[in-house]
């Protein structure tokens, strides 16, 4: 789960700011963006941010705050949006049930900063209250296909819900949709749900059944849950839902990789439980317990890839009757070929791989025919964080490589090698599966020495004589795996 619109920097929040963060991802929230209010909570935000690698900002200034967006400031948002914490601009837009600041500078102000996510090609997290009209209006004048935007805290008509999609927008539901007089029910299931993002506002809106008491991250499985049971979902495949798009919202899949301590974090987080007991808030009348029940959000069994890259072939070179050890190389040359993969259970997975590799390079030197290589590969591989959307992992295992060396005529050679490598891979949920995208350097080492003749020349003598040769291969392999719904 991703919390992506929470006040944490709110004083209400200051006597126990970490606590509730470690609430939050005990809970299994993966990350919380914090959204600015005006240039006066700009550095505390930043302080925050700076606390957690799972914790990112919003950049900009608040309808409420309008009056603030001097020349000055709004330079200061654009300067700060570039920092690589910074995931979006926002929360800005129009509030027009208060009259903090007039409403043409809203209006001005809110242009203005649409303009700046635009130039720096960030998303946007749209306030609007009582505004519809106005806010969908500029959105529809400065919508030139750069402007990828939210509706935070959406609380409008299924019109303006049609209206904000035809857009290009997404829709975040926070705690009021449990709200037991709650409207939003049909807005919600007519919402699809790869346009749903999740939010808490905190330290408002606390869902039911702390409706009226302060609200924090932790709560968001609540909201979660509530979509759920509205498009008749489980809760895993809503909150794995409404986290991919998230991610690829605020694009913070790859800043998760630059923070490398989020690899123990995410270990801790995967086996987190959560009971809660739910009361009703209104009458007290109705009790229900919410089991979170912690299910891999990315479940495979059986996997089938794709791969490719450059190969890279060393060869150590004895000639007969002792001297120098030597070496010769051969770099780059492409490697392609497929896999199976079989999924024992979340951290290991059985695979069995298959790659062909043709040596052109020996050609061109004059031989009549490529060195050719088949890597026949058993391996197992062990994953350091499997229910999270980027993977680490390690493979170890033999291969069979099956050659034709040219060496004056063609001769094969069968070799047994160990192998080993490590990698990161991505896990993407669609509809017919999941789609992961691989990257892994592989190492293949030659456990015996091929005994070769007329094939090398061994210091001062002018001819070729016999050889013991080891091999060593190395392949950068990128590929995607597909692991189909059965």
């Amino acid at each position: 789960m991703i919390d992506t619109h929470a006040h944490i920097d709110s004083e209400q929040f200051d006597t126990d700011r970490q606590e509730m963060i470690n609430r939050a991802f005990d809970a299994g929230v993966e990350a919380i963006i914090i959204p600015s209010i005006g240039p006066e909570g700009f550095d505390k935000i930043q302080a925050i941010v700076e606390s957690d690698p799972r914790i990112y900002r919003g950049m900009g200034i608040h309808p409420h705050n309008a009056n603030d967006a001097s020349d000055v400031n709004l330079e200061r948002v654009e300067r700060e949006s570039q920092n690589t914490r910074v995931v979006a601009i926002g929360e800005i837009g129009l509030d027009y049930y208060y009259d903090f600041a007039p409403k043409d500078m809203q209006r001005a102000v809110f242009r203005e900063q649409l303009l700046i996510a635009k130039r720096q090609n960030l998303p946007v997290i749209i306030h609007n209250r009582e505004s519809d009209e106005d806010v969908l209006s500029i959105i529809e004048e400065e919508q030139d296909g750069k402007l990828n935007f939210v509706l935070h805290c959406f609380s409008s008509s299924v019109e303006v819900l049609h209206r904000a999609i035809s857009l290009g927008g997404h829709i975040s539901f926070t705690g009021n949709i449990t709200y037991k007089k709650s409207t939003l029910s049909d807005v919600i299931l007519q919402t699809p749900i790869d346009k749903i993002m999740i939010e808490t506002d905190s330290p408002y809106m606390a869902p039911v059944p702390y409706r009226g008491k302060r609200n924090e991250p932790s709560f968001v499985g609540m909201v979660s849950s509530k979509i759920a049971e509205i498009h008749n979902l489980t809760l895993d495949k809503v909150n794995s839902m409404t986290s991919q798009t998230s991610r690829a919202f605020f694009r913070i899949g790859l800043l998760l990789l630059i923070f490398t301590s989020t690899l123990v974090l995410s270990l801790q987080s995967s086996n987190a439980q959560t009971r809660e007991s739910d009361r009703a808030a209104d009458d007290g009348t109705d009790s229900e317990e919410i089991e979170e029940i912690p299910e891999n959000p990315f479940p495979k069994k059986f996997g089938f890839g794709l791969m490719m890259g450059p190969n890279t072939v060393v060869e150590s070179i004895q000639c007969s009757g002792g001297g120098k050890r030597e070496s010769r190389s051969y770099e780059g040359f492409l490697a392609f070929g497929a896999a199976a993969n079989y999924t024992v259970f979340d951290y290991l997975q059985l695979e069995a791989n298959y790659l062909y590799s043709k040596n052109n390079k020996e050609v061109a030197k004059g031989a009549l025919e490529p060195n050719i290589y088949h890597f026949i590969n058993v391996s197992a591989r062990f994953i350091a964080n499997p229910r999270k959307p980027i993977c680490f992992f390690a493979t170890a295992g033999t291969s069979i490589v099956l050659s034709s060396i040219w060496v004056g005529e063609t001769v094969k050679e069968n070799k047994s090698t160990i192998s080993g490598g490590i990698g990161l891979y991505g896990n993407i949920n669609t509809s017919f599966g999941i789609i992961s995208p691989m990257a892994e350097l592989k190492l293949d080492f030659y456990l015996t020495s091929a005994d070769r003749s007329n094939d090398f020349k061994c210091g001062t003598l002018t001819a070729p004589v016999p050889a013991n040769v080891s091999t060593f291969y190395s392949i950068a392999r990128l590929g995607v795996y597909w692991y189909p719904n059965f």
